[in-house]
C-alpha cells in the first residue's frame, strides 16, 4: 500500500457475510494469507466445529494436539497460533470475546449418537463437515479427529477423578472469535446440531461467518 492510500475500513474488506442457519454448515472456503475469519454466536450459547486444512497438501490438517503443545496450553484463545500436523502455522487468534473453547478433537457423529442417546439417523458435525469439504474428502471417515476444534465448547473436566461432562456454551449473543491466516487454508464450519446435550442449550441456533480480505 502506497502513502497515498488509506486502510480499508472493515466493512470495505467483508468479503463474506453469512448466516448459518441452525444444524446446517458453511461449504469450504479459501482463506488467502492475511485474510480474516470471523464466526459470531449470535443468538449465545451455540457450538461451531472448525476445521483448518493447509492449501499446500490435502494431509496437512490442524492438529489439536500440536496446537495445544505448542503453546504450551490447553486453554487456547486470543494470540494463540493454531498449527497443523506438520506444525506449520495455519491460523493466528486475533480476537476471543469467550476464550472457552474445545481443543480437543472429535466431532459428533451418527455412531456416537447412536451409543449415547440411542438414535439413529441423527444429523450430526460429522456429516456436516464431510458435506463441507466434499470437495477435499471423498468420505466421512478421511475427516481427522485431531483437525477439530469446537469453538465455544464447554467440556467441564473433574479434578478429582477426571470425569467429563459437556455444560451449555458461556458464549452470549454477539460472542466471537476472529482467526487471521498464516497461510493459504481451507476453513470447514458445522454449525453444531446437537440438541440431546446442554451443548446448544438443547436448542441450536444460527451462527455468523464473515470474511475479511487482508
Amino acid at each position: 500500500m502506497s502513502s497515498t492510500q488509506r486502510p480499508l475500513s472493515e466493512r470495505e474488506r467483508i468479503r463474506e457475510d453469512l448466516v448459518i442457519a441452525p444444524r446446517a454448515y458453511l461449504r469450504a472456503r479459501i482463506l488467502r494469507k492475511g485474510d480474516s475469519v470471523r464466526i459470531t454466536d449470535t443468538l449465545g450459547q451455540q457450538v461451531a466445529d472448525m476445521i483448518l486444512l493447509s492449501c499446500r497438501s490435502n494431509r496437512d490438517w490442524l492438529s489439536c494436539l500440536n496446537t495445544k503443545l505448542l503453546n504450551r496450553t490447553d486453554r487456547i484463545t486470543t494470540g494463540h497460533v493454531l498449527y497443523s500436523k506438520t506444525s506449520s502455522p495455519l491460523a493466528t487468534i486475533t480476537n476471543d470475546t469467550v476464550g472457552v473453547h474445545w481443543f480437543g478433537g472429535g466431532f459428533c457423529s451418527e455412531e456416537t449418537n447412536r451409543l449415547r442417546y440411542g438414535l439413529e439417523g441423527t444429523v450430526n458435525c460429522k456429516t456436516n463437515l464431510a458435506a463441507s469439504l466434499q470437495d477435499y474428502v471423498s468420505h466421512p471417515l478421511d475427516l481427522e479427529l485431531d483437525s477439530c476444534a469446537s469453538l465455544f465448547m464447554n467440556i467441564a473436566v473433574n479434578a478429582n477423578d477426571g470425569a467429563m461432562s459437556i455444560e451449555s456454551a458461556p458464549s452470549q449473543a454477539g460472542d466471537y472469535i476472529e482467526l487471521r491466516a498464516e497461510d493459504d487454508i481451507v476453513l470447514a464450519v458445522s454449525n453444531c446440531p446437537a440438541d440431546r446435550n446442554p451443548c446448544n442449550g438443547f436448542e441450536p441456533t444460527e451462527i455468523r461467518v464473515t470474511i475479511l480480505g487482508s
